[in-house]
């Protein structure tokens, strides 16, 4: 954008300085520096100012100047040109002043001037004009069976109030809806007609020094006339799992239901009449999860549907202790309905588990607000001080946060069956605990596969081995080991594979034998079946005796 004659001088005017401020600083002339405070700084930049509820800022850009202090000077004009008036603001380095005794209700222009060395000044640069027009105070519309009533408390230097109404939105300004005449200090508008939503706008409106009428933005009401609407008395609310929960209620003729959630009970009985404001003490309007997005065709029934005449809400609700209110609003009554507790916490994430023979060891990832969590098990689980054993086999087992972390994760012993581990999670809030919803895994059980070892032949050097499963499974690979001394092998790669038996499937009770011939040692040996390495977690073996197995 091509500059125009004004900016020109003053990006002149700036360089100007800039190289005479150089120049004095590099000649060390306190003379020359002296006289410098007499040359005119350039004018500030940018000026503007706002309104801030009964202030008003004001505000600039810094500019340029020759070597030495500069400050900057704000004045405040008011009136018109031949009875106008000046009033000093104030005087500061800064670019931000705050004028707290600013007139209501009249035109004010901010004139900002660069002061150097206290005395040089330049030329003043002018604000566009504000106005501060307060709001009334104490604004309260009520809503009759057949009127609406109001009353507030306007300010002093208001000429007068104006109210307009508009059905179904609210009045934009003047002209905008129907005026409602009033008398200073409230209105009764009788031209209302029953359960029909109206909103007013009330502005207080100031006479400025130019003699023209200036109003407030205005404040604005709802109100539905006609008899209180009924409260709602059949709220359901189920959790969903996690922090979230479906809540249910009857749809009432007049009025629009607001679902609030405090963490105490309601404080009113079910039917009491109070304010928006009133019932906003009992807690924050819920938060709605998003409504799924809308299927072409008919509209499909979703698991769990009020069904008609029942509306039908998903929330997402703070992990602990709640509790859901309805409450029924028309303008400016709030009827209070039914309020219903609930417990919520979220659940563990990513749960995993590993079998180790007859025991089960879980991991899962801690929620934030979780202290504790509930573990469950079925169908088998040993007895003990911390393992509760039910009256079908099930278990249960309580960890807290702080034993997980100590131990690595929670293990118990859950037999060699299959098991379905669940964990919920609990949290406390206020003394009260609230338990998650389950998170489930199925562990897969691990079967017992015994072997026993006989004499044979002849001289009774050979030995036969009989592997039996107790149920069905597959059978790891399996091998025959023949080992010297008195201490017993623990694995293969301590002695001599004389067989090795392949795996395959077993059934409940099949047998599985192998014949072998120990080499014939000097002293004592061992004769013990191993299962391949890592291919031993579907099942065990199970020695016999150790008579069986000495040589």
């Amino acid at each position: 954008m091509p500059w125009n004659a004004q900016d020109r001088r003053r990006h002149e005017g700036e360089e100007a300085a800039r190289t005479l401020t150089a120049a004095v600083e590099a000649a060390d002339d306190e003379a020359l520096a002296d006289g410098l405070e007499d040359v005119e700084p350039m004018p500030p930049r940018g000026a503007r100012a706002r309104v801030d509820g009964r202030d008003v800022v004001v505000s600039w850009q810094p500019v340029p100047g020759p070597a030495g202090p500069v400050t900057y000077r704000v004045v405040r004009r008011t009136g018109r040109a031949g009875t106008a008036r000046e009033v000093a603001v104030g005087e500061l380095s800064g670019t931000e002043i705050t004028d707290t005794e600013a007139p209501v209700g009249t035109d004010a222009r901010y004139a900002v001037v660069a002061v150097h060395g206290g005395r040089a000044v330049s030329e003043p640069v002018e604000t566009s004009p504000v106005t501060i027009t307060p709001e009334v105070c104490d604004l309260r519309v009520r809503a009759g069976e057949a009127s609406v009533t109001a009353s507030w408390q306007a300010p002093a230097e208001a000429v007068r109030v104006d109210a307009w109404r508009r059905e179904g939105a609210a009045p934009r300004g003047p002209g905008d809806g129907v005026r409602v005449e009033t008398d200073g200090a409230g209105f009764r508008d009788r031209d209302v007609r029953p359960d029909a939503e109206y909103f007013y706008r009330v502005r207080a409106v100031y006479l400025t020094s130019n003699g023209h009428a200036r109003a407030s933005e205005g404040l604005v009401r709802r109100a539905t006339p006609g008899p209180p609407p009924p409260p709602v008395l059949d709220l359901a609310v189920s959790a969903d799992g996690g922090t979230g929960v479906r809540v249910h209620w009857t749809r009432p003729p007049r009025g629009r239901v607001v679902l609030r959630v405090g963490p105490e009970p309601s404080r009113w009985e079910p039917g009491a009449v109070v304010g928006p404001d009133e019932a906003a003490a009992h807690g924050p309007e819920a938060v709605r999860e998003p409504e799924p997005e809308p299927v072409p065709g008919p509209e499909p029934v979703r698991e769990g549907d009020p069904g008609p005449g029942r509306e039908r809400a998903e929330l997402l609700l703070g992990a602990g202790i709640s509790h859901v209110l309805a409450v029924t609003v028309a303008g400016d009554r709030a009827v209070v309905g039914r309020s219903v507790r609930i417990a919520t916490a979220p659940p563990v994430g990513g749960l995993r588990a590993e079998r180790f023979d007859t025991s089960v060891r879980l991991g899962w990832t801690w929620p934030d607000e979780a202290a504790a969590a509930l573990v469950s098990w079925t169908p088998e689980t040993p007895g003990g001080p911390e393992h509760t054993r039910g009256p079908d086999g099930s278990g249960s087992a309580r960890c807290t946060r702080r034993q997980y972390g100590a131990d690595g994760g929670f293990e118990a012993a859950m037999g060699s069956d299959p098991v379905r581990v669940s964990v919920r999670t609990v949290v406390v809030t206020g003394g009260e605990e609230a338990v998650g919803a389950p998170v489930s895994v199925t562990v897969p059980g691990r079967a017992v596969i015994s072997y026993r070892v006989e004499t044979a032949g002849l001289l009774r050097r050979e030995r036969v081995v009989h592997l039996v499963a107790d149920r069905a499974c597959a059978m790891p690979e399996v091998s025959v080991v023949y080992a010297e001394g008195e201490v017993q092998p623990h694995s293969g790669a301590q002695g001599r594979v004389l067989a090795t038996l392949p795996s395959r499937r077993l059934d409940a009770g099949e047998r599985v034998s192998v014949r072998v011939r120990p080499p014939r040692g000097s002293g004592p040996g061992w004769l013990m079946c191993f299962a391949a390495a890592d291919d031993d977690r579907a099942a065990r073996l199970r020695q016999p005796s150790v008579k069986e197995l000495r040589l």
